[in-house]
């Protein structure tokens, strides 16, 4: 696979000793500035998904606000368990600009319209996964993730037109082939309603 180095942010925008989080094809990535030089990792704490670019950066380590666990942003490794480390990426500075190797945050999106498309044509999970590099329950969970997704979307534009939500609403999801809702799934959509 290619390297891929994308344009993120400006250098001026992070001083040393601060972070900023930046969105990479829908992916969180802190980045930290260590005393002029620029570090990137994942923004979701490996512990429990705090958010990392929040913390308090002090040298090359930064604590997660949630349970202070701490990293060192060059590596990604915990200080107190460095068998557990947060998602790294390479970085370069060009010309006053940040740019993040993110490769892998680009191939994922990619691969999976492939698998949509395919889906929707009709084809088998086993011919697609042999083509992608994926198993046919890899297949079937990003369909399904798929379905999932354009659920919720209806949800939250009838949300936008309605002002709330209810397990009644649930009869006109888009469900391509799922189940009806039943009444166990109406209750829970209702709990989730009063939550929003």
């Amino acid at each position: 696979m290619a390297l891929e180095f994308i344009p993120v942010a400006e250098l001026a925008e992070i001083p040393p000793g601060r972070s900023r989080v930046v969105r990479v094809s829908g992916a969180a990535i802190a980045l930290f500035n260590v005393d002029g030089v620029v570090y990137a990792m994942d923004n979701r704490c490996p512990h429990e998904g705090g958010p990392l670019g929040d913390g308090e950066l002090e040298g090359a380590t930064i604590e997660c606000p949630s349970h202070q666990w701490r990293f060192d942003v060059r590596t990604g490794a915990c200080a107190h368990d460095p068998s557990v480390r947060a998602k790294t990426y390479d970085v370069r500075v060009d010309h006053g600009m940040i740019f993040v190797e993110a490769s892998r945050l680009l191939a994922a999106p990619r691969r999976h319209r492939e698998v949509l498309r395919r889906v929707a044509a009709g084809e088998a999970p086993d011919a697609i996964g042999r083509d992608v590099g994926l198993s046919p329950q890899e297949v079937e969970r990003t369909a399904e993730a798929a379905r999932v997704g354009e659920r919720l979307l209806y949800f939250g534009d009838l949300y936008l037109r309605k002002g709330r939500v209810g397990g009644t609403d649930l009869r006109g999801v888009p469900y391509r082939g799922m189940k009806p809702p039943d009444a166990e799934m109406l209750a829970a959509l209702d709990a989730l309603a009063r939550l929003m």
